[in-house]
């Protein structure tokens, strides 16, 4: 399946174009929690005690179980360093590695439920959440080094892949996030040319939704692409 995945390569260089000049379509999962609280009491109402996910995510988490036996396994690569902006007191590595905590959904794809089971709630450590693209999904955080991981778990469609996140502040006066993804999952090609789009598109929506916080002003948050 080499030549296939070649080409999903190919194909997701060449929109690269357009990756980075538009408006990151994910910033609309971010403006969901103005509406946390009324959720919140949905969910209470809807959801068994102990659920990971929510509703209409379930049946993403009941196709990642079903596809328990390898299809299209091999082993999927890329790399990421987006520019959030320069560096200064009001960003740097620090603050945006501390506010990327806030939802869980900023740091997950889709994801809904943080520590503890909350709903909308925060990105928790060693906690697993469900990812609306996938299925269950184990987040972890290193704050020292300001470092994150998420690992698909058994039961998501791309079990055994991984993301990590890195927040920097670099020698040249600016600050970046740091996307990289890999790891022998099913349907490898697709997790190649999907998660090369969702996860630049997450974390530029993520970082457009901090400078907003912070009263910055707009940037063009530029895509680079990083080839072993």
């Amino acid at each position: 399946m080499g030549f296939l995945k070649d080409g999903v390569v190919l194909v997701t260089r060449a929109m690269r174009v357009r990756w980075d000049n538009a408006t990151p379509v994910y910033r609309h999962i971010l403006r969901l929690p103005q509406f946390a609280p009324q959720l919140r009491f949905v969910d209470q109402i809807v959801s068994p005690a102990g659920r990971i996910g929510s509703p209409f995510i379930e049946p993403f988490r009941i196709l990642g179980r079903a596809l328990s036996w390898k299809i299209c396994y091999d082993e999927h690569k890329f790399k990421f360093k987006i520019l959030a902006g320069p560096t200064d007191y009001d960003l740097n590595a620090r603050l945006l590695f501390e506010h990327s905590k806030n939802f869980v959904g900023q740091t997950v794809p889709g994801a809904m439920r943080g520590e503890g089971g909350v709903f909308m709630g925060r990105r928790g450590q060693n906690v697993v959440t469900t990812a609306m693209f996938g299925g269950q999904v184990r987040m972890t955080h290193d704050d020292e080094n300001m470092t994150m991981r998420n690992y698909a778990e058994p039961g998501h469609v791309f079990s055994e892949g991984y993301l990590d996140l890195a927040f920097v502040d670099e020698n040249d006066g600016n600050t970046y996030v740091i996307l990289e993804g890999g790891g022998y999952n099913n349907f490898s090609t697709i997790n190649q040319g999907f998660g090369s789009w969702v996860f630049p598109n997450m974390g530029r929506a993520n970082i457009e939704a901090y400078r907003e916080y912070r009263n910055l002003p707009r940037i063009k948050h530029t895509v680079e692409e990083i080839r072993n």
